[in-house]
C-alpha cells in the first residue's frame, strides 16, 4: 500500500499540507509509544513485542482504507506510529543479541545490512502490486498489506529468543530509566543522536512529496508501483553498502559527506525539475546507508540491559524531529514547490551538522568510535 498511500489521501481530499500534517503524526505516535514499548520489548521479550507490533500495525491497513477526511488519516498515521514502535527498539535488539549470542557482534553491520537488502527486494515485488491493485479498487492494497503482516507476525513467533537480553524477571522500571539515562547523559551518544536525527529527517520528509511530484511528471498510479520497486531496490543497493561505507569511509565522514550530497542534489533538483525523480533514488539510498551506519554506533555503545529501551529512546527523540521537518516541509511546499521545500531542509541539515561536529564532535577519537560507552 506504500507507494499509492498519499495518492490515496489526496483522493479524500487532503491538499500537500495536509498530507504533510497527517504523515508527521506518525512521529507523534512514536513519541507517545517508543518508551513504553520499548519497555515491553526488554521486559516481555523482542519476539513477542514484535509479534504484537504487528497485529497493531494489520489493524492500521485496515483504517488507512476507511479513512476519508483529515482527522481519519491523522488517527490512522499516528497510531501507525504507535504500533511501529513495537518494532523500533526490539528489531536491532533482537538481531544484536542474537548475534552477542553467536559472538559474532563485528558483523552486525554486515548481517543487518544485508538483511535488510532483502526486505527491500521483497519490498519492491510488493510495490508493483500496490498500485496495480489500486487502480481495480482502492481497498486492495491496504486488504493485502494487513494480510501480509498478519503473516509476517505469525512468522516472528517462531523465531528463537536470544539469551544475551535480561530475562522477564530481571528487568525493572528503574532499570528502564537507567537505560535511558544512558542515552541522554553520555555525551557523544546525545549529539550522535541529534545529527542522525537531522541527517535521516530529510529522507523521511522526501517520502511524503514521492508521489505527487511523480504524478506531476506524468506518473499514473499503476506506475507508482514499478517506481516504489526501482526505489525499494535502491534503499537495497544502499543498505548493502553500508558496510563498506563504514570500513573505507567511515560513520563519522558518512554523516557530514552524505547529508551534503544529498543537499546538492535536492538543490539541482530545485533548480531542474526533470532530474526530481532522480534524487528520490539517490535519497532512499543515502536513507538505509545513514540508517545501518547509525544503529551500527548506538548499538556498540550500549548494553543488553535495557537495550530495546535505550533504542526506543534514541526513536522518540528523532521522531520529534522528524515531526517537525515534515510539517515544515508540507508548509513550505505549499508556498514555493515541493523540491525547493526540500532543497531548504536539506541545506539546513548539512549546515546543522556541520556546526554540530564544529563545537563538539562525537566521532573524533577513537574512544567514540569503538568502545563501549556506559
Amino acid at each position: 500500500m506504500y507507494p499509492i498511500l498519499t495518492v490515496h489521501a489526496l483522493a479524500q481530499g487532503l491538499d500537500l499540507a495536509g498530507v504533510g500534517l497527517a504523515a508527521g503524526t506518525f512521529f507523534l505516535g512514536t513519541l507517545v509509544g517508543e518508551i513504553p514499548t520499548g519497555y515491553i520489548g526488554d521486559r516481555l521479550g523482542r519476539r513477542n513485542g514484535l509479534a504484537l507490533g504487528a497485529a497493531l500495525v494489520s489493524v492500521t491497513h485496515v483504517g488507512f482504507a476507511l479513512a476519508d477526511s483529515l482527522a481519519g488519516f491523522i488517527l490512522c498515521w499516528s497510531f501507525w506510529g504507535v504500533a511501529a514502535t513495537f518494532r523500533s527498539g526490539s528489531t536491532d535488539a533482537w538481531l544484536y543479541d542474537t548475534l552477542v549470542d553467536a559472538e559474532a557482534t563485528s558483523r552486525y553491520t554486515n548481517v543487518r545490512g544485508q538483511s535488510t537488502s532483502v526486505f527491500y527486494v521483497a519490498a519492491a515485488v510488493t510495490a508493483l502490486c500496490g498500485g496495480l491493485l489500486y487502480e481495480s479498487w482502492a481497498v486492495l492494497p491496504f486488504a493485502a498489506a494487513a494480510a501480509m503482516t498478519t503473516l509476517g507476525g505469525l512468522v516472528v513467533l517462531t523465531l528463537p529468543e536470544p539469551d544475551a537480553h535480561t530475562s522477564a524477571e530481571g528487568f525493572s522500571p528503574s532499570e528502564a530509566v537507567d537505560a535511558l539515562t544512558t542515552v541522554l547523559t553520555t555525551s557523544q551518544l546525545r549529539i550522535f543522536v541529534v545529527i542522525s536525527a537531522v541527517v535521516l529527517a530529510v529522507p523521511e520528509t522526501i517520502e511524503v512529496f514521492v508521489q505527487p511530484v511523480a504524478l506531476s511528471v506524468g506518473f499514473t498510479p499503476t506506475l507508482l508501483g514499478p517506481l516504489y520497486a526501482g526505489l525499494m531496490i535502491a534503499a537495497a543497493v544502499g543498505s548493502a553498502l553500508a558496510a563498506p561505507i563504514a570500513e573505507r569511509l567511515g560513520i563519522g565522514a558518512w554523516f557530514t559527506l552524505g547529508a551534503a550530497g544529498l543537499a546538492g542534489v535536492l538543490l539541482l533538483a530545485s533548480t531542474l525539475p526533470v532530474v526530481a525523480v532522480l534524487v528520490f533514488f539517490v535519497s532512499r539510498s543515502a536513507n538505509t546507508v545513514s540508517d545501518t551506519l547509525g544503529s551500527t554506533y548506538l548499538n556498540n555503545r550500549l548494553d543488553s540491559q535495557g537495550r530495546a529501551t535505550a533504542l526506543s529512546g534514541v526513536s522518540m527523540i528523532q521522531a520529534l524531529i522528524f515531526v517537525l521537518a515534515r510539517s515544515t516541509g508540507g508548509a513550505l511546499a505549499e508556498v514555493t514547490t515541493p523540491m525547493t521545500a526540500l532543497a531548504v531542509l536539506g541545506m539546513f541539515a548539512t549546515f546543522t551538522v556541520l556546526l554540530i561536529r564544529a563545537l563538539v564532535d562525537p566521532f573524533e577519537s577513537q574512544t567514540a568510535m569503538s568502545l563501549p560507552l556506559r
